[in-house]
């Protein structure tokens, strides 16, 4: 008898959580070491999108007053993660933007654990590879079809989401890499 469809997205719901923990356990070092607040991590994020921004920008995206935003930005300062300079066409106002150590920590959040990904999917067989890679495609695809749009607030300015590669040119990409590593 095949599984109903319910038990099948609780089975993949559970295999997920299993994924989830095993990152969790091999991230936990780094998030150790990092001494941000979640504040101040929305705040170094909040600036990698925008590249620069003022005081009050700051806030507004974080949705906290003047003076909150000027202490995450000072802490961001002092961290070495970001610079605080006067803005060229108005010297009353402040420009934030990261330093490289911002810059670096921000790619390191965002990407840290796809060495780590990328080792264990070398533990995979090819059919497991193209199998999961189908599966995460058309994941990917419901994702951004049912995903609530983006609150881009006053102004919006957001870009939308890159679209997903064509599963036929993943494969391609996937079959190509290996060619290339025989």
């Amino acid at each position: 008898m095949a599984e109903s469809r319910d038990n099948l997205i609780d089975a993949v719901l559970e295999q997920y959580r299993r994924f989830a923990r095993a990152m969790q356990r091999a991230s936990e070092p780094f998030w150790r070491e990092l001494d941000l607040t979640m504040a101040q991590l929305r705040t170094l994020f909040t600036l990698a999108h925008e590249g620069s921004a003022s005081i009050g920008q700051v806030a507004e995206a974080q949705r906290v007053s003047l003076p909150t935003a000027s202490h995450l930005v000072e802490r961001l300062v002092q961290a070495g993660l970001a610079t605080r300079e006067e803005d060229p066409a108005d010297r009353r106002r402040m420009v934030v933007r990261l330093t490289p150590a911002g810059e670096e920590l921000v790619n390191k959040i965002r990407h840290g654990g796809d060495r780590q990904l990328r080792g264990w999917l070398g533990h995979l067989s090819h059919d497991d590879i193209a199998a999961l890679l189908r599966g995460m495609t058309a994941l990917a695809i419901a994702a951004e079809r049912h995903a609530p749009p983006r609150d881009c607030g006053e102004g919006g300015g957001r870009p939308p989401p890159r679209p997903a590669r064509p599963l036929a040119a993943a494969q391609r990409t996937s079959a190509e890499t290996e060619e290339s590593e025989d």
